[in-house]
């Protein structure tokens, strides 16, 4: 039996039958069967052709605020700004959800309208999510008070949507001065924009220049940050610089990891309260930190990793928004990648129209994800966005490790699609030695990907000892 391995990230290679990871998700809106082919779509309506294509800005929003969507995006319009939206004219089913996906990379904006229905839907957390990890810039609209609201969210909207200026929009009669103030916003992202776009094309590097990626986890649009919940938060907690809370706490310049976090949930109590009702979560976010920090073996944390994990394009950022901006990324990008999500396939095709040092930073954190289907996904996920710098290439090469051997076949593909001429000492020895067929079959992918002198010779060697042999057990029956 023989399939095809998805070689080059998208033409084909045949090879002995694998358990290939994939790419393709049968995820919908609608519960359509997956060996039925969806009923070819109904002429879209006129209002549907005007939403499809590359937009100015992507609506968010639960079908149950319908009547509120077709208000705004009809004002939207009259003043000039293309909008894409989901409605009722797209048909249910792969093909649909494809569509939101592309159209939230598209975007150069992203509005979340949220209520007490769009805070329960998974749609609208993926969305959003895949939003904050793209270029698109968000701007949630309130139609209820926040105050209601905020306590029906879960981690991930609290986190991505908490660091934004919401525009107000619960009292009807209110709409048109707060449609202006969110229009005036608006138009003076897409401006911005527009010169970062053209600042980019004049200052672009050369096509054969190997990228070095920069961790950066500003976001586009920063200048609109907004307290909102923080408000309520202690200043001095949330403005303590990185180095005064070590003095204050610690006389080495080395810390054991327990002492660091019992010293950091005490001081951030409350803002922990504001943001994990699990405690679950409180742990996940101190196993990001832990990860971030680079915690040995011999869970000591050094202040010297300690700071340089507060610094962001060279300046120290205080603790509190260092953590909760780490976090943010991190669930945003988990939630993403997760294999429940309905945007992770548009994601991983098409993270190379949005790649930044951000999601590849992310992304090398995935690779050590406890779920193994995570840890697969993220290594195909980074040969998307064509990441061949050494700490790309050194983080992939440690998949070749993974006890999982779907992880191990992801990142034999990876490092094959990036041709890394430094992995192919391991992956001969893992053509010839994995103990799983299919890893075997990943990395002879791999290695006729990358080519050369020692592949070949290494390649025939083995052949030519295999034939030997087979011909010896042939001989002696």
């Amino acid at each position: 039996m023989y399939m095809a391995y998805k070689s080059n990230m998208g033409s084909t290679v045949s090879t002995p039958n694998s358990s290939v990871v994939s790419t393709k998700s049968s995820e919908s809106k609608e519960d359509t069967p997956k060996l039925m082919k969806p009923a070819p779509p109904p002429k879209p309506a006129p209002e549907t052709q005007q939403s499809q294509g590359p937009k100015d800005l992507m609506i968010s929003y639960s079908h149950a605020d319908t009547p509120f969507m077709k208000k705004l995006r009809e004002k939207l319009e009259e003043n000039g700004i293309s909008v894409w939206v989901d409605i009722a004219g797209l048909q249910a089913g792969v093909d649909f959800l494809n569509k939101i996906g592309q159209a939230i990379i598209d975007s150069k904006l992203f509005i979340s309208i949220v209520s007490s229905a769009s805070v329960k839907s998974k749609y609208c957390k993926d969305e959003l999510a895949l939003a904050y990890i793209s270029s698109s810039s968000i701007f949630p609209i309130a139609l209820e008070k926040q105050d209601s609201l905020y306590p029906l969210m879960d981690t991930g909207m609290k986190l991505q949507l908490a660091s934004y200026r919401w525009s107000n929009f619960v009292d009807e009669d209110q709409f048109e001065e707060s449609f202006s103030e969110l229009l005036a916003m608006l138009k003076s992202e897409l401006k911005q924009r527009a010169e970062d776009d053209e600042s980019k094309s004049n200052t672009s590097d050369s096509p054969d220049k190997k990228k070095v990626f920069k961790r950066s986890m500003s976001r586009k649009n920063i200048y609109r940050k907004a307290a909102n919940y923080n408000q309520s938060f202690e200043a001095n907690e949330t403005e303590i610089m990185p180095d005064k809370f070590w003095k204050d706490r610690f006389s080495k310049d080395h810390v054991e990891w327990n002492k660091f976090v019992d010293a950091l949930t005490k001081t951030f109590a409350f803002q922990m309260k504001k943001l994990f009702s699990d405690p679950e979560e409180e742990k996940w976010l101190m196993d990001v930190l832990f990860r971030e920090m680079e915690v040995g073996d011999d869970n000591i944390l050094q202040y010297d990793i300690y700071e340089s994990f507060c610094l962001v394009d060279d300046e120290l950022q205080a603790l509190w928004k260092r953590i909760e901006d780490q976090a943010r990324e991190s669930y945003a990008m988990k939630e993403v990648f997760d294999m429940d999500s309905s945007v992770r396939v548009e994601a991983i095709e098409n993270l190379a129209k949005y790649r930044s040092a951000a999601v590849i930073q992310a992304l090398h954190d995935l690779l050590t994800d406890p779920d193994a289907n995570v840890r697969a996904v993220a290594a195909i996920s980074l040969a998307r966005t064509e990441a061949n710098d050494d700490q790309s290439l050194n983080k992939l090469l440690r998949t070749l490790m993974d006890k999982d051997r779907l992880v191990r076949e992801a990142g034999c593909l990876a490092l094959g699609h990036l041709h890394a001429e430094q992995a192919v000492k391991k992956l001969l020895h893992m053509w010839r030695n994995d103990v799983i067929s299919h890893v075997r079959e990943a990395a002879a992918v791999a290695l006729q990907q990358i080519g050369g002198v020692e592949v070949e010779q290494a390649m025939h060697v083995t052949k030519v000892l295999a034939d030997e042999i087979r011909q010896l057990t042939e001989d002696n029956p």
